[in-house]
């Protein structure tokens, strides 16, 4: 019997497990075994056989197989054009995802002999739900509960490398860590940046902030770089047309070089950084040319301003709590996901906490540079054996608009950010009744919702679809609306009658979910 982190991303995903109290990673069979398994899911047209990983990933050219990725990124999307543009025809992400992880699990079970699995833990970005990306986070439980997961636990990723850093820690240093840790998750689609306060195996998450989705790209990280990196280099050897075969390779000769030559490349950019007149080739792809200049154009103009703004967030919020970000013994920064290996990314960082040298004991991670990429994986491990406690947060505010007392149009405030999670279980109802004067008024009044969306306030209008959210709908009905969260950051929206009677609606993102709706974004004010 195991207990089981899987951490589920966009390029790259790997399980960690602990059996008799021995913590280690699970390397996908093959000559070439490794826990870095490709999130890439290959079918055969013929006879529907699955392949994931490194297999899968051969076969994208291959006209004989349907051939998905990037499946995470894509789970709440609803766009067909440009669902069509990823290869989702046949299949859907979710379906796609579903397939991936239940044969992920299939080959561990096969591999290792280990036929039960008390417990799972999935990992998924913090930053989905502070960007208002409620809806991908329920498709994953949805997929986890159909493969007979229903007490699996989705976790945020950089929460659960502060784990795994607490867990380093003690080992290390043979005493419990006390202090703040802020966790830099830099992944292949998207940017965390969690603050937690740790003592011992007790972990409280305090703020979040970073980015996920772009409605022009596949999110804002490394799958985003790679993709705008061979564009750049087409451009510039005028190629401005080229098929998707042939850019998916480049991609992947690209993201495959890049990792593969993580030394040099970090030492001719920091030549570069310093002095642009050490340009000069990197590597070289499909007789291509890479460059150092190639590669800081690309990051400087595409990453470079939303990171240091994310960053400029987060200072923000550390100076709201009061935290000495000098202070090594009592604040560390850490920094997980297979992006933050990349140089520019930690230059980035470093810079913008003033860290001038190497030794700057705020970013001892107390784990290796190969463990930067599976610490997210092992902390998953980890809160699977309840080693640790965590202290949840609502990570926003909820609510509705309604009337006042003098009629005016206000926001009520329902569920507020940093109510604790046991008192978010029970959903907080606004005290007074709405109801509308006749049947027609059904069809044309609304309710609208809201919700903190990073540091903009999305508004919700559900005129027309009344009928669907509230219970026993008629005209002499009264009902009361409220919002409550789960032990997974998911939000319900709870709506009772007079009777009694409770309709319970996931979140989601309404604003895919569902056609008609009207949205409205406004910056976020105090409530």
């Amino acid at each position: 019997m195991a207990t089981l982190g899987l951490d589920f991303g966009t390029t790259t995903s790997i399980l960690a497990y602990q059996v008799d109290e021995k913590l280690q990673t699970f390397a996908l069979g093959g000559a070439s075994a490794t826990p870095y398994i490709s999130s890439v899911l290959s079918i055969d047209k013929v006879d529907n056989s699955l392949d994931i990983g490194q297999a899968a990933r051969l076969n994208q050219s291959d006209d004989d197989y349907w051939v998905y990725s990037y499946f995470k990124m894509l789970l709440a999307e609803t766009d067909a054009t440009r669902l069509a543009t990823r290869g989702y025809v046949q299949h859907s992400p979710a379906m796609a995802a579903h397939d991936y992880i239940a044969q992920l699990l299939n080959r561990f079970r096969q591999e290792t002999g280990i036929q039960d699995i008390e417990n799972l833990v999935v990992t998924v970005p913090e930053i989905w739900v502070r960007s208002g990306q409620h809806a991908a986070r329920e498709q994953l439980k949805n997929i986890l509960v159909t493969l007979g997961f229903s007490q699996t636990h989705l976790i945020s990723e950089p929460v659960a490398a502060s784990a795994y850093f607490a867990y380093q820690f003690k080992r290390q240093q043979g005493k419990a860590y006390q202090g703040h840790v802020l966790v830099c998750d830099y992944g292949g689609g998207t940017l965390d940046l969690s603050l937690s306060w740790i003592d011992d195996t007790h972990i409280k998450v305090l703020e979040g902030t970073g980015y996920g989705h772009v409605d022009t790209q596949l999110g804002s990280a490394g799958v985003a770089f790679d993709e705008n990196v061979i564009q750049h280099l087409l451009q510039r050897i005028g190629e401005a047309e080229t098929d998707t075969k042939r850019f998916n390779k480049l991609c992947k000769a690209f993201e495959e070089q890049k990792i593969a030559q993580t030394d040099k490349l970090s030492r001719l950019l920091e030549q570069y950084r310093r002095n642009p007149a050490t340009n000069r080739k990197v590597f070289e792809i499909e007789g291509i040319n890479v460059e150092a200049q190639d590669l800081v154009s690309v990051f400087d103009r595409l990453l470079l301003p939303e990171l240091q703004k994310a960053l400029a967030n987060m200072a923000h919020l550390l100076e709201k709590q009061a935290i000495d970000t000098e202070n090594a013994e009592k604040f560390h920064i850490i920094m997980v996901g297979g992006f933050s290996n990349f140089y520019l990314v930690r230059r980035a960082v470093r810079d913008f906490f003033h860290s001038k040298t190497e030794a700057d004991e705020r970013f001892k991670a107390y784990f290796d540079l190969t463990d930067t990429a599976l610490a997210i994986a092992k902390g998953a491990a980890l809160l699977a054996t309840n080693h640790f406690q965590l202290d949840l947060l609502c990570p926003i505010n909820v609510g509705i608009r309604a009337k006042n007392q003098f009629l005016e149009d206000t926001d009520i405030l329902l569920l507020s950010k940093g109510t604790p999670l046991q008192e978010a279980l029970q959903p907080h109802f606004f005290q007074h009744w709405l109801g509308v004067m006749s049947e027609q008024a059904l069809e044309k009044l609304s309710l609208t919702l809201f919700l903190d969306v990073g540091e903009k306030r999305r508004y919700i209008d559900l005129q027309g679809k009344l009928r669907d959210f509230i219970p026993n709908p008629h005209a002499h009905n009264q009902w009361q609306v409220g919002f409550a969260m789960d032990e997974n950051t998911l939000f319900t929206l709870h709506i009772k009658d007079k009777s009694g009677i409770e309709k319970v609606t996931p979140l989601g993102n309404l604003a895919e979910k569902m056609s008609g709706l009207h949205i409205i974004e406004t910056p976020t004010s105090s409530p």
